[in-house]
């Protein structure tokens, strides 16, 4: 992500054809001050030539920002102290390409003749983030943004620790960070303060009824990450172009700062930004055009994280900080499209999860946790050691990543005694009849207790299988107490010589449900990403992925003889020595190493390692083969988590009980209008009928957005019968019903 998350996005065009396209914008511009720009952008990128090129310029088409009267976060065992650590602290990010000071003068990419700032709340809003308030006016309690004095939000899931409060003078909205400036690792130079990405840019969700906001931390945002690229871009594009821009920008800059600044100087500074940002668009346009492909729209509440972190850690990362550009041509091939997009997945519960990720690559927390770090553009020295900045030198936070982890996981439940006394004490799922208790009367949000007792039977019969027991569902274990989420071994894994809870290093983990792709018929694209991608690796690192992480953590890896390593590999073995080098640096004792390392060591997960259907070159040496996975997780709180499957390609719960033929085709993204009665985003009445302005149109039929797999259709009962993509028989309609009305108390 990070810098060329950025660069990707904004799409300018080429030089000879700029003048025209500027002049074309002044003609216009005075019009775009009584009519919405975003409206004549939409209607001038019909017409090719000239009128297409100045469309680009103008700005995208967003939501228009919904009227919301009252906002509230969901109790979920974190203090309101806690929570707001958790939005804004950082993790040593820079993802902005712009100085912390220069986001908040730059104006938004209108063709305004007034101040109009690119941190408005609503804008921001209109974009997808939840509005945050300023650190020097928040003391846990903020009404207007849903901190309320509700005793149940003064659970602590952490106890005796009070979170410090993290700077956020001017009011960033919910998941974005400042980094502090210090020196750069890779060049020595020193770098002002930055703006970052934090955990809860993708992991805080919230939901809107009737003019209210329903919010809770660890669910799927709905945050368009890559009309941000391009409003930033365009931004810095306006500044320059239009002489007025510039003088109110370098204006607002010195307020902010308090002291005259250097007008010529900051010019040049800000061309030199928008360069970076051109060049950097035109030679990954170029790489891409090379393969003869094209970036898929991510769009709203989606992103294509694996492959974005791929391109940050190596192609961006391994560019030449003095020229930018790649000192090994065989480098070029390591970028790769946007092709496997997905939705964000919830959090709650992950720390206990023996794999993270949907396809479960991932066993160790901190290696997850500072991987993503590092695809959100921490800094971080691939280039060239030099002394004091070693190779794999980062501006990582690895005590506040590890805090993340700790604040999520609460206690091990194990610890409190026999299966009926334990439960989640960290972050918990946000619960259907809280969010209930803001509509009372509203007959949409009422639960039928008699159909909801008939859906726990359907949930036995049809669920449990792969989601495996309830996580907080007494009268399921009361009826079936050997089938419990909390029983460390089920008689249906006893069978196949599996527990459903292990324990590591004295800490326990549930053993999540893997199903091989071909089975369970869900889009593959993401499955892809970690088993196909493989990237070509500089000698100047030092790195053999296979042969580290078998020294490292004894992962009992076969050896990979192909010409290059896979990247899941690569990038494991690169967060394994950025980690170690940061402590190192830090002086970390030996018992703090164990307590932020953990017990699960830096492996991937062997299953996916068919050693059986490994081919061979030639030459008798083996070629690894892989069989992609994805993982099941329990249902808690699933009712705000749409939309569904892991690219987000089914709006309601509703749809993912009927046939797949059945699923809408089509829906809009964008906004979090909530359907109470099926469960989910409110759905068009027609897959023809087109989406409000600024919303994202979800077309199943375009690669990487399959809606197929995980159905309920036929009449075999025999689970072993079942074809690809079935998991059992079609339900009735009362069937859906009941089922989804049990969810929801989930």
């Amino acid at each position: 992500m990070g810098s060329r998350l950025f660069s990707r996005a904004t799409r300018w065009p080429h030089i000879t054809s700029l003048l025209l396209a500027i002049v074309v914008v002044v003609i216009v511009a005075t019009g775009l001050v009584y009519f919405a720009p975003e409206r004549i952008r939409v209607a001038a990128l019909k017409i090719k030539n000239d009128a297409n090129l100045a469309a680009q310029l103008l700005p995208a088409t967003l939501p228009e920002p919904s009227k919301i009267e009252s906002a509230y976060w969901l109790p979920q065992n974190w203090s309101a102290r806690q929570r707001y650590w958790f939005h804004h602290t950082s993790q040593g990010t820079a993802t902005i390409p712009v100085p912390y000071q220069w986001f908040l003068a730059l104006e938004r990419p209108e063709l305004s003749f007034s101040y109009t700032s690119l941190t408005d709340e609503n804008y921001l809003r209109r974009l997808g983030f939840i509005p945050s308030p300023g650190s020097k006016d928040f003391n846990g309690l903020a009404p207007t943004y849903g901190y309320h004095d509700d005793a149940r939000n003064k659970d602590t899931a952490s106890p005796g620790w009070t979170p410090s409060a993290p700077e956020n003078p001017n009011g960033l909205p919910v998941g974005l960070a400042i980094l502090k400036g210090d020196t750069d690792p890779t060049t020595g130079a020193q770098y002002e303060d930055q703006i970052g990405l934090t955990c809860a840019a993708c992991h805080t969700g919230h939901l809107e009824y009737r003019n209210v906001s329903i919010r809770f931390d660890g669910g799927p945002a709905m945050v368009n990450l890559g009309e941000v690229e391009r409003a930033i871009g365009l931004s810095i594009g306006y500044t320059l172009i239009l002489p007025w821009r510039f003088e109110r920008f370098a204006s607002k800059l010195e307020q902010i700062k308090g002291e005259s600044v250097d007008r010529k100087q900051l010019r040049s500074d800000l061309e030199l930004a928008l360069r970076k940002i051109k060049n950097e668009k035109a030679e990954t346009d170029r790489l891409l055009s090379g393969q003869g492909v094209t970036d898929l729209d991510e769009g709203f509440g989606r992103l294509d994280a694996l492959n974005r972190i791929g391109n940050q850690v190596f192609y961006s990362n391994l560019l030449d900080p003095a020229t930018g550009q790649l000192r090994d041509p065989l480098l070029k091939g390591n970028f790769a499209r946007h092709d496997a997009p997905v939705s964000f997945p919830p959090i709650w519960d992950t720390p206990y999860f023996l794999w993270a990720q949907y396809d479960a690559s991932v066993l160790n927390e901190l290696v997850r946790n500072s991987g993503e770090a590092l695809g959100v553009s921490a800094k971080i020295n691939m280039t060239a050691a030099a002394p004091g900045r070693p190779l794999f030198t980062s501006s990582i936070h690895l005590a506040d990543i590890a805090r993340f982890e700790e604040l999520l996981r609460g206690t091990d439940p194990f610890s409190t005694g026999g299966a009926g006394s334990r439960k989640f004490t960290g972050l918990l799922a946000p619960r259907w009849k809280d969010a209930q208790a803001k509509f009372r009367g509203d007959d949409a949000w009422a639960i039928d207790e008699k159909l909801a007792e008939q859906g726990r039977d359907l949930y036995r019969a049809h669920c449990f299988e792969c989601h495996r027991g309830p996580v907080n569902d007494a009268v399921f274990d009361k009826k079936w107490p050997k089938d419990s989420f909390w029983s460390e071994e089920n008689p249906d894994r006893s069978a196949k010589n599996e527990k459903n809870w292990m324990e590591i290093g004295g800490r326990h983990y549930f053993n999540v449900v893997q199903m091989p792709v071909s089975a369970i018929g869900t889009d593959r694209q993401q499955s892809d990403v970690l088993t196909r991608r493989r990237v070509h690796l500089p000698a100047s690192l030092g790195l053999n992925p296979v042969d580290d992480l078998n020294k490292a953590g004894g992962c009992g890896l076969l050896a990979d003889k192909g010409t290059d390593p896979l990247f899941v590999l690569a990038l494991m073995d690169v967060v394994g020595k950025t980690i170690e080098q940061w402590m190192i640096a830090k002086g970390t004792s030996e018992e703090a190493r164990r307590e932020m390392w953990g017990p699960r060591k830096n492996c991937q997960n062997r299953r996916v390692y068919v050693e059986a259907n490994a081919s061979h070159d030639g030459k008798g040496e083996v070629v690894l083969a892989l069989e992609p996975q994805y993982r099941a997780r329990p249902l808690d709180g699933v009712w705000a988590t749409a939309p569904y499957l892991h690219n987000g390609s089914v709006p309601t719960l509703s749809d993912m009980l009927v046939p797949q033929a059945q699923r809408p085709t089509s829906f809009c993204v964008g906004n979090r209008a909530f359907d109470p009665v099926k469960v989910g985003l409110v759905t068009k009445a027609k897959a023809a009928e087109s989406c409000a302005a600024g919303l994202t149109n979800f077309d199943v039929s375009l690669l990487g957005n399959s809606n197929r797999g995980h159905s309920f259709e036929g009449k075999e009962t025999d689970l072993t019968k079942l074809p690809p993509g079935v998991i059992g028989p079609e339900l009735t309609e009362p069937e859906r019903r009941a089922l989804v009305e049990y969810l929801k108390t989930l």
